[in-house]
């Protein structure tokens, strides 16, 4: 496999979990190639940006999750004047040039919506022209067993000559219908971390030289999902992480959205995870998740700790594909199950 724009490895973890090999992997972060080098010591490492690199090894799959800020809801939403928005050429580039069997793609689901579809349908398009069978879907990590909620689009390509088209794995967990059938329950983040320490001194952001350690604007939604519940999508920006679950319960205080989507949450003196379990510890103090939180909520394996300082843990953790996810994926794909023989190649999506 040939991972592209491969931050931390969660693409690369999910792939070599599923039965993969990674023997090539870049990124243009210097902290996130050290990572990589840490777990991948065979792989072939480029910290290098991925427009200057001409020649690629010979490989079955490239991956890759390039960049989505300009598709991003919490971005600027303005993909045209965002040279990030055509980061999907070099991967393109890249796939014409190694000609893989297949290939997986990442960005946020905001790339289906926006501008009626518009960029989606570019780069379908183009994948289409490059000679693959394309499907795409957004998936919800905690679907598949994630303890979190973190919707993505994920897009696959199939390679024309092999008359074939992916399908891509149905949820395991969820609440039952009678189109599902039987489901695990959605997986606890409160139970996934409550191993850890309740205080990890410098793993988590806390604003330096100011009275209150929220600002309005994190004040301005509920930050703490339940202890039972998938967590909030994890994100790289350590400022606003969400809560610890065993931080106490916020409250809508009051509301105003009709001027510019103004709220103001506040913290009660309620822990609803302690009601359903006293043994439970709580936080008197409400504080963001750590970073070594964050990580065992994306499912990297409980020894995983990226190279660099806090905030740059944080931002490749936030930014990377949960490996649990990725795995589902690839052995998805890599077993056969995910495909389905076609009489005639043809493009496709499943909605």
């Amino acid at each position: 496999m040939i991972s592209l724009f491969s931050g931390c490895g969660g693409m690369d973890f999910g792939v070599e979990a599923a039965g993969g090999h990674v023997i090539f992997s870049n990124d243009i972060l210097a902290d996130a190639c050290k990572t990589l080098k840490k777990y991948f010591p065979s792989a072939d490492i480029r910290n290098a940006d991925i427009a200057g690199i001409q020649t690629f090894p010979d490989a079955d799959i490239v991956v890759g999750g390039y960049p989505c800020q300009s598709f991003s809801m919490a971005g600027n939403r303005d993909p045209k004047k965002d040279e990030r928005t055509n980061l999907y050429k070099q991967f393109l580039r890249v796939i014409g040039i190694v000609l893989p069997k297949y290939f997986v793609a990442e960005n946020v689901s905001g790339l289906k919506a926006l501008s009626s579809g518009t960029f989606l349908k570019e780069q379908l398009e183009a994948y289409d022209k490059a000679g693959y069978n394309v499907t795409y879907k957004v998936l919800n990590a905690k679907d598949y067993g994630v303890p979190q909620s973190r919707k993505r689009l994920f897009i696959v390509g199939v390679r024309k000559d092999l008359n074939q088209v992916f399908e891509f794995p149905k949820e395991t967990h969820g609440k039952m219908t009678k189109a599902s059938g039987p489901l695990l329950p959605y997986a606890s983040h409160g139970d996934a971390i409550k191993g850890l320490p309740l205080w990890p001194e410098g793993e988590f952001y806390e604003r330096p030289d100011t009275d209150g350690n929220f600002s309005w604007y994190y004040m301005s939604r509920n930050r703490k999902a339940k202890w039972a519940d998938p967590a909030f999508t994890v994100v790289a920006n350590w400022r606003h992480i969400t809560l610890h679950p065993a931080s106490p319960v916020m409250t809508l205080t009051w509301s105003n959205l009709a001027d510019g989507w103004k709220q103001r949450w506040d913290f009660s003196d309620q822990y609803e995870h302690t009601e359903a379990d006293p043994k439970r510890k709580k936080l008197e103090m409400p504080r963001r998740l750590s970073w070594r939180e964050c990580a065992r909520i994306q499912t990297f394996d409980a020894k995983f700790t990226p190279v660099g300082d806090t905030e740059s843990k944080f931002t490749q953790i936030g930014n990377a594909v949960p490996p649990k996810l990725a795995e589902a994926i690839f052995s998805h794909l890599f077993s056969g199950a995910g495909l389905i023989t076609l009489s005639v190649p043809t493009a496709r999506k499943t909605a």
